[in-house]
């Protein structure tokens, strides 16, 4: 493992987040198994206490995991590949990581965004006395577990990989793909068309949607826009690396998310991917709050002001990956008169 002060800063805040989030979870337990709204009892008081201080715990867990991932995600981006041989923007940092850098993304994702379902409940939860959602809360919360104990695991066995690791390929290998066009590169563009036509599109309907949900509350439907949104969530990323990141690169078939997290690119990456995940969680929060809405009628008026946050969220996120994607493109069509591939 290297010994990079952003490396000890990751593992300071995952361990701290850890520790709170096992602390609130273990309490969570004894909610989950034996809530009763109903009686008065010396037991119950105690379970809500433990409600009280799960809740409590798990913000502050969140908050410091969410704080670790932001960490990690900067060092692979754009700190941990001067010390790699050959590594010049984050691709060069997961090929020396192999397989277990990309699957502490993914599982670093999942946790944040189970964690992220779970802080919505027990936002509307704590609209009403009554704790309705109480019990679904702490299962939410224990849920997550298995998800942050593989990401702090494959983190730590792709942070050791990048002690004496052998120079790498980096964005070179993307440029010898192309010179010999190789199976791997032609295979791409294939799903181009799919995936820039489910980014126009999808982005157009959850346009709709969210402009529809905010002018009608009581009427979403939370769980097709969250699924849109996953479907768009996919094909966005993939019209990024295939097709939008071009114009900022300004040069074809360079297919290379991580290098729109470079100063060179005024960190570009950050703001679209993180378009990307407001628009995701946020209509996960749209549903969850619908579902919410359908099932606890109690709880319909906070519901209902969840969702049309959500949506407005969802529509700004929106309007961010647009600008940063599209505006790039048309403003090149307009100062050149064609597209960057050459077509009118």
């Amino acid at each position: 493992m290297i010994w990079h002060p952003l490396v000890w800063a990751f593992w300071v805040t995952a361990a701290t987040g850890g520790w709170l989030y096992a602390t609130g979870a273990i309490r969570s337990v004894d909610v989950l198994l034996n809530w009763t709204p109903a009686r008065a009892d010396s037991d119950q008081l105690r379970r809500e206490r433990h409600a009280e201080m799960a809740a409590l715990l798990g913000r502050w867990a969140l908050g410091c995991l969410a704080a670790a991932a932001t960490l990690g995600l900067v060092g692979i981006a754009v700190v941990w590949h001067r010390v790699i041989p050959g590594a010049m923007c984050g691709t060069g940092v997961l090929q020396a990581m192999g397989t277990d850098g990309s699957r502490a993304l993914i599982f670093w994702g999942v946790t944040l965004a189970v964690l992220y379902s779970w802080r919505v409940l027990d936002s509307l939860d704590s609209q009403l006395t009554q704790g309705v959602l109480t019990q679904a809360g702490a299962r939410v919360m224990i849920s997550a577990a298995p998800f942050l104990v593989l990401a702090a695991f494959f983190s730590w066995q792709a942070l050791m990989r990048l002690e004496n690791v052998p120079p790498v390929s980096c964005c070179a290998a993307v440029y010898d793909q192309v010179l010999s066009d190789s199976p791997e590169f032609t295979a791409g563009p294939s799903l181009v068309p799919i995936a820039l036509w489910c980014c126009l599109a999808g982005g157009a309907a959850l346009l709709v949607l969210a402009v529809s949900t905010i002018r009608f509350p009581d009427r979403p439907s939370g769980a097709m826009m969250a699924t849109l949104a996953i479907v768009w969530g996919i094909g966005a990323t993939v019209a990024v690396k295939q097709v939008w990141s071009a114009y900022h690169y300004q040069v074809l078939s360079h297919p290379c998310p991580w290098c729109l997290f470079l100063p060179d690119y005024h960190g570009a990456g950050f703001f679209i991917f993180g378009c990307v995940a407001v628009v995701v969680m946020q209509s996960i929060a749209l549903w969850l709050a619908d579902r919410t809405r359908r099932r606890y009628p109690v709880l319909a008026d906070p519901a209902a002001k969840r969702i049309r946050r959500s949506a407005w969220l969802i529509l700004i996120g929106l309007m961010g990956f647009s600008i940063l994607t599209v505006g790039p493109a048309i403003a090149w069509r307009l100062h050149a008169g064609v597209w960057l591939n050459g077509l009118p």
